[in-house]
């Protein structure tokens, strides 16, 4: 008689996304379900915090692990299935500056300073992080970051550690054609 002894779960690390998953913990995942290849791992899950403006209330908050080396363990926020026109992590910044970062042991970003004017900004929460992925492996990682002051601000980082920053545009605050909301 054989017998199957389950794994040990470990644990996962949600950086960003919803007030309701961001900094979260997954713990059902196993040491042989994370050495799948990352592209097969990550999750859809639901969330009480769709944006207001996004057209589907039941959009699922899509969370995926970096390519290695980065650990199988940390997934990040890339957004939401499906994508609205609306989403925070549609915009854009138009206006990007030289900037050195200073990031943690896990190479997520702390803070920043402007290369010209040393003007400096503390990153208090990672709201969304994509990596350069696929034809364009030379394209930027990008990070959406809050700041606790001011705007929002996408932090883009290039091959050789060379970063960029910007502010983002402000969220639209949603319309309600009932009054008394």
């Amino acid at each position: 008689m054989t017998t199957n002894t389950p794994s040990a779960a470990v644990p996962v690390r949600l950086i960003g996304g919803p007030d309701d998953w961001h900094g979260q913990t997954l713990s059902h995942m196993t040491a042989t379900e994370l050495e799948a290849p990352r592209e097969a791992l990550g999750s859809y899950l639901v969330s009480n915090c769709v944006p207001a403006t996004h057209p589907d209330p039941g959009a699922r908050a899509v969370y995926e692990p970096n390519a290695e080396p980065w650990p199988c363990t940390l997934w990040f926020f890339r957004g939401w299935v499906p994508f609205g026109p609306g989403d925070p992590e549609g915009r854009i910044a138009t206006h990007l500056f030289d900037v050195d970062v200073v990031t943690d042991h896990e190479g997520i970003p702390l803070s920043w300073s402007e290369q010209e004017s040393g003007e400096a900004g503390t990153v208090t929460r990672v709201l969304a992080h994509w990596e350069a992925t696929g034809e364009d492996d030379l394209g930027a990682d990008v990070w959406h970051v809050a700041t606790g002051a001011g705007p929002d601000v996408v932090l883009r980082r290039y091959v050789g550690d060379l970063w960029e920053a910007g502010p983002l545009p402000t969220l639209e605050a949603p319309e309600h054609d009932d009054p008394l909301i």
